[in-house]
């Protein structure tokens, strides 16, 4: 595969580019689903090739091919570059990519890799737990597991120096349950994801897998819905980790600065919210599904603090928006696949927990509500605005739990609601999931503690 990448920068530097990378790729993915016990449908793919990007007076262009073969990697190569330089005659900023080279080698290791896991065992696994879920009640009338898997060998190289070789292995289990009685019909969904194999994941998790959506669906059917009016909210982390990532996270992106397009634009060093929040976005933390030892440009990853003690202090950025801006590339760039460029996207982002206990912190407070994950929502990071609806909650009355309740959403802008969160909870959790923009996917996880919101508008009936 080096002989390949050094191909591919030759040719495009002989070509006229002044920066050329490569990112050659082999992908084998796992898809399960099953339903009572029932497996609905089981995907297995494999995908390998390569993708390539050239710079020239201030002009990208990308390209990506199958064709692995010394002559389909030189063809690829040149004609792309000759995208950029035409492209440059129309471009009027001008800059030149800078960053730092790496050289390294990640192998993937796992007490049970997925890559060496018969697909059998995966689907005697997915059953089990549906099996489980179940069982926990007869009004348990649907048990459904979503499994999936991927395994990618990247080899990441550019005209810097940068020679990255990553083996990787990730999984993502999506339990979802549907419980029923003579009165209505409730749902609930967990999801975890992991870096490493399926011997890394614990029997307490995989039990909580089973546990959780049942107990929620479960505890649904007494519910009752919401009442829409100004509460103080304690916002879950599943919830509390949904809006710091899609309100505020996707507006730390460095190509929605170069963009025009944060709300955060001009903001850097301002303070956005009370001393007591600390936002991160952790692409270094082991075993988390959005974690990497280099990012998919060969940028060693970092630890980013994008909040310190309430002031905005750092952006996530790829060696694009770092170059233009003229700031540090901190391994921030992703790819859907080899297919797609490299652009800034968030891995693990959570706000820091603080010192309050989650039974006190409602004792504390008289007239509220709890309100748990995310059924759905929508977010526009160019003004800060937001609305998720939960997927339950409970209310407050002087200091103690009292009737489970649906059907609450909590909208707002950003910057309005983060200094209104006056209680930071010690406990913590993270939720896996899928995060979208410019037609890419990745995995990411999202969390934080239990957070208090003062006195914020609910909707509700």
């Amino acid at each position: 595969m080096e002989d390949l990448a050094n191909l591919a920068i030759e040719t495009g530097i002989d070509t006229g580019a002044s920066f050329v990378d490569i990112r050659l790729e082999y992908t084998r993915k796992t898809n399960l689903d099953v339903v009572n016990e029932v497996t609905r449908n089981t995907i297995l793919a494999t995908e390998k090739g390569a993708g390539i990007r050239a710079f020239a007076d201030g002009s990208w262009a990308f390209g990506y091919t199958s064709d692995l073969s010394k002559a389909g990697i030189k063809n690829a190569a040149k004609s792309i570059t000759k995208m950029a330089i035409a492209a440059s005659k129309w471009t009027e900023e001008r800059y030149e990519i800078e960053a730092p080279s790496f050289q390294d080698l990640i192998e993937y290791k796992g007490k049970i890799p997925i890559d060496k896991t018969p697909v059998e065992y995966k689907i005697d696994l997915a059953k089990r737990l549906s099996k489980d879920m179940s069982q926990v009640d007869p009004r348990v009338k649907s048990a459904r597991i979503v499994y999936r898997d991927i395994y990618t060998e990247l080899l990441v190289a550019n005209s810097l120096g940068t020679m990255v070789r990553q083996e990787t292995g990730r999984l993502v289990f999506i339990p979802m349950c549907t419980a029923k009685d003579e009165r209505s019909t409730q749902q609930a969904h967990l999801a975890l994801g992991f870096t490493g194999g399926l011997g890394d994941v614990s029997d307490e998790l995989l039990q909580m897998l089973v546990n959780e959506p049942s107990r929620v669906a479960l505890s649904l059917l007494d519910s009752k819905a919401v009442k829409g009016g100004v509460y103080d909210v304690i916002a879950d982390p599943p919830l509390n980790g949904a809006m710091i990532h899609e309100a505020f996270g996707h507006a730390c992106e460095g190509d929605s600065l170069t963009g025009g397009s944060s709300v955060l634009q001009d903001r850097m060093g301002t303070r956005v919210g009370p001393e007591h929040i600390n936002l991160f976005d952790d692409t270094t933390l082991k075993g988390h599904l959005g974690s990497a030892v280099y990012d998919w440009e060969g940028t060693r990853t970092k630890r980013k603090q994008l909040v310190k003690d309430g002031v905005l202090s750092e952006f996530m950025h790829s060696l694009d928006t770092a170059s233009r801006l003229e700031m540090e590339a901190n391994g921030a760039a992703r790819a859907m696949t080899f297919m797609y460029p490299p652009i800034p996207r968030m891995s693990n982002t959570f706000m820091e927990p603080g010192d309050w206990n989650l039974d006190e912190l409602i004792e504390d407070t008289k007239e509220g509500i709890i309100m748990c994950n995310v059924d759905y929502g929508y977010t526009d990071s160019t003004k800060g605005s937001f609305m998720f609806k939960s997927v339950h909650g409970q209310l407050i009355e002087n200091g103690e739990r009292t009737d489970i309740v649906r059907d609450a959403s909590i909208a707002g802008q950003i910057l309005d609601i983060l200094p209104k969160i006056d209680a930071i909870c010690s406990d913590f959790f993270y939720d896996a999931g899928s995060c979208g923009t410019q037609g890419q996917m990745a995995w990411v996880m999202s969390g934080g503690p239990h957070i208090r919101l003062k006195q914020v508008p609910v909707g509700g009936v």
